[in-house]
């Protein structure tokens, strides 16, 4: 069948379900804005929010507490009554809210003050997205009592949820899912969680039908490999919506240690970033038939388009638990002293923020980094979507590679293992001492990032 014909098709069951892909925003792309809206809401409420006895800890991956003989769980849906000491956060506004800093500090106050509890409630991760549907706003809530004595592990939660990552294909197939799921579970992976895993779905749907085939979607991967799938409450805002609250335990030390990050360390990644831009580009040369001629006059062809594509959809819905052992085999055990030469001081992946988390965790280590490059999956693909307006920032991905701090002594050794459970992995840069978490990149950082506020975080080499 021509490719134009089925996107058409394609075009149709969407809109029959009252969606429109062109508007979905792919993957982690659906993030609310970190630097214009979530950080500056969090600063306006946070003090307010602790009068009530409500903490939100500093930014991490996932939320970190040392394990408890049991950890009971509960699921709010916009408020409700647990005595919980933590939670997480899946938080979806609309557009206007999510442009809004204000707006969107008082969706958060409301959410935060909705539960009820007697206890000193911590947040521990909060992740929002935007959707295009006015009345689509929902606070998903998953909660936590911490009961009985301390154990020797550390137990991992997240949530991350997406709209779509592929538009072209069914928004009810496989794939869709793996990756949203695979996407929560990145946060665990990145700091060697792998025992333990249980998946809670979030998934919400234009109807029921659809509904129910996302999450026999989930049975299927859990299933696959080996997770707890804990079925709960959903959302019922009649927006697409998927992802998954992920727990996990591990009886190592976490890689948090942001101070001893130094001169001595380099930044190695798992492979290269911005999974989501030949999705993007695919999507638009089809909608828009006159930029096929453009692409190919700049030497990209369709049919490399597609091969990208493909390779991209592949990483994406692969879960990095592979990674996550390795990471684990460079960490003390649970309450050892770090050492430097022998153990993985910090990590992040590279997602809806692109290559500004490298400036996010170098601030959180106090350190200033210099990177010698920006590898992404396909560097035309990525100069062509970002100089044609099609994605802004061509560094983002789902379910993203996997971001090191390394001594150096160790890089070689970790290069080496990395590549032997199938990743391309690089040193893409170097500590050079500490600082205030000042990034300098390669002046071709404005071929592959359009937006002002992100680029305006870094410095660009002469």
């Amino acid at each position: 069948m021509d490719i134009f014909v089925k996107f058409r098709e394609n075009l149709e069951i969407y809109k029959s379900m009252g969606l429109n892909p062109l508007s979905l925003a792919t993957g982690c792309a659906v993030k609310v804005d970190l630097i214009d809206t979530v950080y500056p809401a969090l600063e306006k409420l946070r003090k307010d929010l602790e009068k009530r006895n409500i903490y939100i800890l500093p930014r991490e991956d996932a939320d970190i507490f040392i394990s408890t003989e049991k950890v009971i769980h509960k699921r709010l849906i916009n408020g409700g009554e647990f005595d919980a000491d933590r939670a997480i956060s899946l938080i979806q506004v609309n557009q206007e809210t999510a442009g809004d800093p204000q707006a969107f500090a008082n969706f958060l106050y409301n959410a935060y003050t909705s539960i009820k509890t007697n206890r000193k409630l911590t947040i521990g991760k909060g992740h929002s997205i935007v959707t295009t549907k006015k009345d689509g706003e929902v606070a998903v809530l998953d909660l936590f009592r911490l009961e009985g004595k301390l154990e020797k592990s550390y137990t991992v939660a997240n949530n991350d949820t997406i709209q779509i990552v592929d538009p072209l294909d069914n928004p009810g197939s496989q794939t869709q899912v793996d990756v949203a799921i695979s996407n929560s579970l990145n946060d665990l992976f990145t700091k060697g969680v792998f025992q333990d895993l249980t998946v809670i779905p979030v998934a919400d749907a234009p109807n029921e039908e659809l509904k129910d085939k996302l999450l026999r979607n989930y049975e299927n991967f859990t299933r696959k490999y080996n997770m707890e799938l804990k079925n709960d409450i959903q959302p019922s805002t009649k927006t697409l919506m998927m992802g998954a609250t992920v727990i996990g335990k591990s009886d190592h030390e976490l890689p948090t240690f942001y101070d001893q990050v130094d001169e001595n360390t380099v930044i190695v990644t798992t492979r290269y970033f911005g999974e989501l831009t030949p999705i993007n580009v695919h999507l638009w040369v089809l909608a828009v038939p006159e930029l096929v001629e453009l692409m190919e006059s700049k030497g990209i062809s369709f049919s490399k388009l597609e091969k990208v594509k493909s390779q991209a959809l592949r990483v994406m819905s692969r879960p990095n638990i592979h990674v996550a052992k390795v990471i684990y085999n460079h960490l003390p055990e649970f309450g050892r002293a770090f050492s430097k030469e022998d153990h993985i001081a910090m990590t992040t992946d590279v997602t809806g923020p692109g290559i500004f988390v490298i400036k996010e965790f170098a601030e959180k280590a106090k350190v200033n980094v210099e990177l010698d490059s920006i590898p992404v999956i396909n560097r035309e693909i990525c100069e062509f979507a970002t100089e044609n307006f099609i994605i802004p920032n061509s560094t983002i991905g789902t379910n993203g590679a996997i971001v090191m701090f390394v001594n150096k002594k160790i890089a070689d050794q970790l290069l080496d293992e990395l590549e032997k459970v199938g990743e391309s992995p690089q040193v893409i840069g170097r500590v050079v001492g500490k600082g205030n978490g000042t990034v300098t990149v390669p002046p071709y950082i404005t071929k592959l990032i359009r937006r002002d506020n992100v680029l305006k975080q870094f410095k660009i080499k002469e």
